[in-house]
């Protein structure tokens, strides 16, 4: 099983809050938390590991919509957690490339917008249409820049956007001297940033509490 630095998951979560434009995660028994704030969505908090420190914080929480994230394999989670927290699909914890390789053409028809934002950059994939085929974001903190929300709609699928938008992004990242890239994918997104480089450095599970 795979371990990592709580440090590593911290860099990625305050990369996710910035992106998301909610509170920075804060200390809370052995793990950090955010104050998500949306309706389904509380509060996540957030452990390398699935330890004493999440389990503790597991057993003292009954209301729904509270998300629990560790650095472990799904079963893992599943075992420290009461029987009342539902474990979604797996994650995983991804580390960008220092040299990523060939590079994808923009497809034609489309054109790529990046758009600087307060908390970093937003990349777009705009279709002749006028339509957003395809987007990302990127933020940087003290040089880790945090890959988010890489999304590419279903009408626009297998033309090689996700790529084009990642290579966009990671221009953008090493321009401002990043020297860590960071990514949370799902099982899906994890083929495509393999073929760019990627490689996994930790699973990635989240169980929450369902509404009742």
């Amino acid at each position: 099983m795979k371990t990592i630095d709580p440090a590593t998951a911290e860099r990625w979560l305050i990369g996710w809050t910035l992106s998301r434009g909610v509170p920075m995660p804060q200390p809370c028994e052995g793990g950090l938390v955010v104050e998500v704030g949306l309706p389904t969505q509380l509060r996540r908090y957030v452990f390398a590991d699935a330890g004493p420190a999440l389990q503790a914080c597991a057993d003292r929480i009954h209301e729904p919509f509270i998300f629990l994230k560790a650095a472990v394999e799904p079963d893992i989670l599943r075992q420290a957690l009461p029987a009342r927290w539902h474990v979604e699909a797996p994650g995983y914890l991804m580390l960008g490339p220092s040299e990523p390789p060939h590079r994808t053409a923009t497809p034609s028809g489309y054109q790529v917008v990046v758009d600087a934002q307060p908390n970093g950059h937003l990349v777009r994939v705009m279709h002749e249409s006028q339509e957003q085929a395809a987007s990302g974001r990127m933020t940087l903190h003290q040089g880790c820049a945090v890959f988010d929300q890489i999304e590419t709609a279903e009408s626009h699928r297998r033309r090689g956007l996700g790529s084009v938008v990642m290579q966009a992004l990671d221009t953008i990242a090493a321009k401002a001297g990043a020297s860590e890239r960071l990514l949370v994918a799902t099982e899906d997104g994890r083929a495509l940033y393999t073929r760019l480089g990627w490689q996994v450095i930790a699973p990635w599970s989240t169980a929450v509490l369902p509404e009742a």
